[in-house]
């Protein structure tokens, strides 16, 4: 019995780290104008600021692709606006203005950081049945791995009006390649989107 009681617990808390681990973004901060009426933005132009034109391209494309599967009219600054005006705010109201767009949300990258991430998968699993205690440590004689977080903020604004109506943070998470985590951390912006009637 004694054994059994062990082994749920040791399992329990397994499953547990395992679900963390998996969790690549963290919602750090979230705004909306409290003074903003429930308004649905049905036209969004989607711009993602970053230094080279690829991963613009590449993160813009997928926030849309995730827009117009919740159904929602979304176009790719990148399709529209030449990598060397993206920063010009003339270029981006007079884009705007011409396409009839309701809507554009901003995303930019504020912080990147690295740290150590211990792993214990290169281990049988039958190592945890003598002690759940055993487990903490257990990790740090296992596979030392790199994981980078990259603070990213995003801001929606009001065409007519060029007011913020809402603004989330994050922090992501990711060992390699970012735009491996860059679905999830867009999917988290759209859930909260939806959840305050902005889409």
């Amino acid at each position: 019995m004694k054994t059994t009681t062990k082994l749920v617990c040791t399992l329990s808390i397994l499953m547990l780290f395992l679900m963390t681990s998996c969790a690549s973004t963290k919602v750090t901060g979230e705004w909306k104008d409290p003074n903003l009426t429930d308004k649905p933005f049905e036209k969004i132009l989607v711009m993602g600021i970053a230094k080279q034109p690829s991963d613009r391209r590449f993160y813009e494309d997928e926030f849309v692709r995730q827009l117009k599967s919740k159904g929602v009219m979304a176009i790719s600054s990148h399709t529209l606006i030449q990598h060397e005006n993206m920063w010009d705010r003339e270029t981006i109201v007079q884009t705007l203005g011409s396409k009839d767009f309701d809507s554009v949300i901003i995303t930019r990258v504020v912080d990147t950081k690295a740290r150590q991430q211990y792993s214990n998968f290169n281990s049988n699993m039958y190592d945890y049945y003598s002690s759940s205690y055993a487990i903490v440590p257990y990790y740090r004689r296992g596979k030392t791995t790199y994981q980078q977080k990259f603070g990213f903020e995003s801001n929606l604004y009001d065409a007519k009006t060029e007011k913020l109506v809402f603004s989330l943070s994050s922090d992501t998470y990711a060992q390699d390649n970012i735009n491996k985590r860059l679905g999830s951390y867009i999917k988290t912006v759209i859930d909260k989107l939806v959840q305050y009637n902005l889409l």
